[in-house]
């Protein structure tokens, strides 16, 4: 039997032996994630297993709004031996919850890049408006202040997080309890704007690009801690976090390195998690591969490479089950020159050139345009990601292979040990890891140790404790430092590090910059925000049998540009980025949907563009080329194909999209 680190309470004693008197309780998911949505009223809760069924159309309610993730979070009580006993609910316990949030975007420095990469060590980040000085710049923090909720079925207005904003009321979410008394925490609505009239885009200063001065959005991130007794014995608890991140709009993608990954290999690197004893082909190298195909559907040149009919389509079958042989002692490994070619595919955790063939095809933390000389050009897969994969390739891994297994979809089909640990994860492994340029929901700082009281347990602040002022740029060195801002955590101080507003960022952090090496790869963040999607028009023709098969094959095919509703406003940056804070709930949802039933020809299940009305009728699909032919050059055929997607009419236009912000000019 394998033993992988799962977090705390993953040991399963005999029942009747165990102690059941609990001593100490702890909230989970240790670090919840809640998600904006422009929905008046209607939400979903994000997911509490690592691999959750679709939830269909269930992100959207019925006027098209999207509906905003909701983090919930539940308390369980542990043994001296730090063993689960149950999980407390309002039936078995006393439970008042107590949540802080904010938002400290506009009172913090501006980002550049990731301060602790040694492309940054000449930095100096300036303040976000530092025209506002002094005492003014407490006008700058969205604080909700402390809200305190308990008992069954609780909500209300008086449960709600709402700050100022240079005088501007701005609410940042509300906190509700289920039927059991869990908590459940629901972020701001995407609503991003400025009191002062403020351009969100200066032409003249690309800094501004993430960094918009007089500009407020609605996410945030707090503590969440919790007064529990039981039977009128006051119980220790472990405190949680929550984070308020942009919307998810490809669910059932992943990254290929999640957040978890990152934050698993920080803690055992650190021996505070013990290191996996064992290779799982199913739990530890199949998920690497098959998510590389899962993001055909938000990327094509993943697509290409990774999807239906390509090189290596990782959801194939027949492919996989080449890939997952073993053979016994006496049989010839038909498949080690395989297994070795697909590891040797993969970039190594610690890469010495900015080589971009390697996998996986996403940017790195120090990327620029055009390519820099940096070995963090490009991302890796984690250390232990990577070990695995090594071991699998020298043919030392369980063979478990199994397509039809089952895994809990809901946390009710978890044994009671795993509970704990499973939500830990599930929040995490829809988070990305890459790049941190900056990022999705956090960026570079969450992968320092210092953070942390324990694993995947973020160190609070305690309340009415300052944090002190680093002046008016930050550097590397004063980042970095035992008295910096990367030690204990106070409401606002995970997310302030990120683009403000959240939307300039999400819309064009794009793909294939470079795009006479390629326009669609490498890319930035598809696993969340798409890139090329199959949309429900060229969906409709894939099902539909009474066309010829060419047809369908061409519709299967094409991808449309999943930005081309902002495009569509124009080539000027500003108005994009104003234009995507107007629809960001409009934008689509891949989500996953049933192929042809019983037809070859496709993929059993895609995932396919959900919008409310199509904004821009979609380019019709690009057809396949006849072998008689002329070939283009390479060159002239990506720069086809660039403006083909984008829909613009010229490579200037193309040219015109706002770059990856890079870091500042430093100055004495």
């Amino acid at each position: 039997m394998l033993s992988r680190p799962q977090g705390v309470g993953t040991t399963a004693p005999d029942p009747a032996a165990r102690d059941t008197t609990i001593v100490h309780a702890a909230i989970h998911p240790a670090i919840g994630v809640a998600r904006v949505g422009n929905s008046a009223s209607e939400y979903l809760i994000g997911p509490e297993t690592p691999e959750p069924p679709p939830a269909g159309t269930a992100y959207r309610d019925a006027s098209g709004a999207l509906k905003r993730q909701a983090a919930r979070f539940r308390i369980y009580g542990y043994n001296a031996a730090g063993e689960v006993v149950r999980e407390l609910t309002a039936d078995s316990a006393s439970i008042r919850w107590t949540v802080h949030v904010a938002n400290r975007k506009a009172a913090w420095y501006q980002w550049a890049m990731a301060l602790d990469v040694p492309e940054a060590a000449a930095l100096k980040l300036p303040l976000r408006n530092a025209k506002v000085e002094g005492a003014d710049r407490a006008s700058l923090v969205i604080d909700g202040g402390p809200r305190i909720i308990a008992g069954k079925d609780t909500s209300g207005k008086g449960h709600s997080f709402t700050g100022l904003f240079m005088g501007v009321e701005v609410y940042l979410g509300e906190l509700r309890t289920d039927a059991a008394g869990r908590l459940v925490f629901l972020g701001g609505r995407g609503v991003s704007a400025t009191p002062t009239g403020s351009p969100i885009y200066d032409p003249a200063d690309p800094m501004t690009f993430i960094n918009a001065d007089g500009w407020y959005d609605d996410t945030s991130d707090g503590p969440v801690t919790a007064e529990v007794s039981i039977e009128g014995r006051a119980v220790p608890v472990a405190p949680a976090w929550v984070i308020t991140a942009p919307p998810n709009y490809a669910p059932a993608a992943f990254a290929v390195r999640t957040l978890y990954d990152l934050l698993l290999d920080l803690f055992v690197a650190a021996g505070q998690l013990p290191a996996p004893s064992g290779v799982s082909f199913a739990d530890d190298v199949y998920p690497i591969l098959r998510r590389l195909s899962l993001l055909q559907w938000v990327n094509r040149g993943f697509a290409t490479q990774f999807g239906w009919g390509g090189r290596y389509p990782f959801e194939d079958p027949a492919f996989m089950a080449r890939l997952a042989r073993k053979p016994g002692a006496a049989q010839e490994d038909r498949e080690a020159e395989l297994r070795r070619q697909v590891l040797n595919s993969f970039r190594p955790p610690e890469p010495t050139d900015n080589n971009a063939l390697p996998w996986p095809w996403i940017y790195g933390d120090a990327m620029d345009v055009p390519p820099a000389a940096t070995p963090r050009q490009n991302a890796s897969v984690s250390a232990l990601q990577y070990r695995s994969l090594q071991a699998w390739a020298a043919g030392q891994f369980e063979a478990d292979h199994d397509p039809a297994r089952a895994r809990p979809g809901d946390l009710s089909q978890v044994p009671l040990e795993q509970q704990p640990a499973t939500l830990d994860r599930a929040a995490l492994e829809f988070c990305l890891a890459d790049a941190f340029h900056p990022g999705c929901e956090v960026t570079w700082p969450i992968r320092h140790l210092t953070l942390f009281d324990q694993p995947f347990r973020i160190r609070h602040r305690p309340a009415g404790v300052a944090e002190p002022d680093y002046g008016p740029t930050l550097t590397p060195a004063i980042a970095l430092s035992p008295e910096g801002p990367l030690q204990a955590q106070g409401p606002g101080d995970l997310t302030r590090w990120m683009g403000l507003p959240w939307q300039a960022d999400t819309a064009f952090c794009r793909s294939g910059y470079s795009s006479k090496y390629d326009p669609y790869i490498p890319t930035f963040w598809p696993a969340r925000v798409p890139n090329q999607v199959l949309t429900a028009e060229a969906y409709a023709i894939v099902l539909d049998r009474s066309l010829p098969l060419a047809e369908r094959a061409n519709a299967f095919a094409g991808r449309a540009l999943w930005t081309r509703a902002i495009d569509a406003i124009g080539p000027e940056p500003d108005k994009r980025m104003e234009h995507m804070v107007e629809i960001f709930g409009d934008l689509g949802v891949v989500e996953p949907r049933d192929g042809p039933s019983d037809d070859a020809a496709f993929p059993a299940v895609m995932m396919v563009e959900s919008t409310v009305t199509p904004p821009v009728p979609p380019a019709p699909p690009a057809p396949v080329p006849s072998l008689a032919a002329p070939a283009l050059h390479p060159e002239a055929a990506l720069r086809q194909a660039a403006l083909r997607e984008t829909g613009e009419a010229t490579a200037e236009q193309v040219e015109s999209w706002p770059r990856p912000v890079h870091h500042p000019k430093t100055g004495a």
